[in-house]
């Protein structure tokens, strides 16, 4: 008998900027100092999370820029997009039903965070890497209790909490073959006009991080291994489906496993969501800046890729 299917919690994190000062909040459940953000709603997108976790908790309007990192969040099943957002109106008040304090800090004088490297990420000019946070087992006890009683109070008070929506959360890769520009490939679906070739992807669980999910797909079906990064992420909110892209370059001669094969981009045929996927990760690939889609952006299947 096969063991339960685990969702994965989506969250975010938004580090939201005013000039050069970035918006820190004290937390009413932890008491500790950290970014605003939040949970997922069923049917929502990202970034329209991010944007309304900020002025819930802090009273600031923020425009969302874009995607800086994800972290899993071992323990907790738990997945956090952290974005970037500049002000643009609103304002901020003292403190919140969730919030103890809100307050704008210079980048020299920002107060015991303990998260910090998600702030070092927010500061940082490039992308950061896919992080996993693993509290210590003390740690992780106490943030539970905390976060129990927290729920505890929010009932007693006739607010009680939602239970954390599923979503439909997978990962992809772009594989890119250093010397041909060819794109790692594997066997897709069935049709009366033959086998179609589609991007590695994987049904992700909250069991372990994404990327590592994805990576152990790869390895097993097509005998890569090699460091992903993060590339973007693709939602269709109204049905609660997200997919996380990822991307690397390959240089090895070695021979792949039968499942995987290196396709031109020029002849291959993907559906709407791989060749849009393609299309983004090449368009991004100098500026490694992490981009957002959703489905009403879906390229055409006969947009074939440049170069």
């Amino acid at each position: 008998m096969s063991a339960p299917f685990i969702p994965l919690r989506i969250g975010v994190w938004c580090a939201a900027f005013q000039r050069d000062m970035l918006l820190l909040s004290k937390r009413s459940d932890l008491n500790v100092w950290s970014l605003p953000g939040g949970r997922l709603d069923s049917g929502e997108r990202l970034q329209d999370a991010a944007a309304r976790e900020v002025e819930e908790e802090t009273g600031v309007v923020v425009e969302i820029g874009y995607p800086v990192a994800l972290y899993y969040m071992a323990g907790w099943n738990r997945l956090n997009i952290l974005f970037r957002g500049e002000v643009v109106g609103g304002k901020l008040r003292s403190k919140t039903s969730e919030t103890r304090a809100n307050i704008f800090f210079p980048r020299h004088a920002f107060p015991n965070v303990p998260l910090g490297q998600v702030l070092q990420d927010a500061l940082a000019d490039s992308p950061a890497p896919p992080r996993v946070i693993t509290p210590e087992r003390a740690e992780l006890r106490r943030l539970r209790r905390r976060m129990a009683l927290r729920y505890v109070w929010n009932a007693m008070r006739g607010r009680p909490e939602p239970r954390f929506p599923e979503f439909e959360v997978r990962a992809s890769a772009v594989i890119t073959h250093r010397d041909s520009g060819h794109i790692l490939t594997v066997r897709g679906e069935k049709t009366s006009a033959g086998e179609l070739r589609e991007i590695p992807r994987v049904r992700v669980s909250g069991e372990l991080p994404p990327w590592t999910q994805l990576a152990d797909e790869l390895e097993q079906r097509s005998g890569i291994n090699t460091p992903l990064r993060f590339a973007g992420v693709w939602q269709d909110a109204p049905n609660n489906c997200i997919e996380l892209v990822f991307s690397a370059e390959y240089a090895s001669k070695r021979d792949l496993f039968r499942a995987g094969e290196w396709s031109s981009p020029r002849n291959t045929a993907f559906d709407d969501l791989d060749n849009l996927i393609v299309n983004l990760v090449k368009q991004h690939s100098s500026d490694r800046r992490i981009w957002t889609a959703d489905h009403h952006d879906t390229v055409r299947a006969g947009d074939i890729i440049e170069g």
